[in-house]
């Protein structure tokens, strides 16, 4: 059962002049297009040098897969030996195909094509995956990841409603649900306060066993060390990194 609290802002497109893919963004995600400002609305889409950006007074962002955290985390992650490899299994999984079942704005999504995986990224919110579809075509184009980004692929829907229409299991599924901060900090990066603040949170206790069923071989979780189980369902292993903690479910057909 899905449990998610009203969407409370409000969000619009903006575009100066006509543009096709605003147009369409604002088509498919049931959100006005205005080629002017107001104080109506809390958050704005636009397109600022070609990138497509989420804008309120506070900040704005967009999703680059060809910034310097990303490069970073790309050249100096660790490789395979990185706790969300070894989670994924790739020592025995070569080029393992992943449905990135929460996506969010797609960094671990890009870390795992970095290391060699064809990652589906599903995507609820038409907003987030107007953000990474941008993404992904501005990453197309840069001649460093264009290679890692061919492995990427989108899809904007519910997680459980994508897997009730697979026609061939995924070796891995992987989950990062979103969860509530109690309170803001800033541990807490301000691209994800913004998305929990626009987006709401949702609750799934059901994603678990849903993915148990729809995976080849595993399910991981993302969790904050220290985090309970989700579903309150202990993995079969754990592996943790200095922060998070990956929780492996092995699909029982698979041991």
């Amino acid at each position: 059962m899905v449990k998610e609290q009203a969407f409370v802002k409000r969000i619009a497109v903006y575009s100066e002049v006509e543009d096709q893919f605003l147009s369409d963004v604002a088509t498919h995600a049931q959100i006005p297009l205005f080629h002017s400002k107001s104080g109506e609305y809390d958050f704005y889409l636009l397109k600022i040098d070609d990138t497509l950006y989420l804008q309120n007074l506070a900040a704005n962002f967009c999703v680059d897969f060809s910034s310097g955290e990303m490069n970073y985390r790309r050249e100096h992650g660790g490789g395979k030996n990185q706790a969300i490899g070894r989670a994924i299994g790739l020592k025995k999984l070569k080029a393992a195909k992943v449905l990135d079942a929460t996506a969010g704005l797609g960094g671990d999504s890009f870390v795992l094509a970095c290391l060699g995986c064809e990652v589906t990224m599903i995507e609820r919110s038409p907003i987030v995956a107007a953000l990474l579809q941008d993404g992904l075509r501005r990453g197309l184009l840069d001649e460093n990841i264009s290679e890692i980004i061919s492995r990427m692929s989108l899809v904007n829907d519910e997680a459980e409603e994508y897997f009730l229409g697979l026609q061939e299991k995924p070796d891995v599924i992987y989950l990062d649900p979103m969860y509530p901060h109690r309170k803001k900090s800033a541990k807490v990066k301000k691209e994800m306060q913004i998305l929990q603040n626009l987006l709401g949170h949702v609750e799934n206790d059901l994603l678990l066993n849903s993915a148990l069923k729809a995976a080849a071989k595993r399910v991981v979780v993302k969790r904050p060390k220290g985090a309970e189980y989700l579903e309150n369902s202990a993995p079969s292993h754990s592996i943790e990194s200095k922060k998070t903690r990956y929780d492996v479910y092995l699909c029982e057909f698979s041991q």
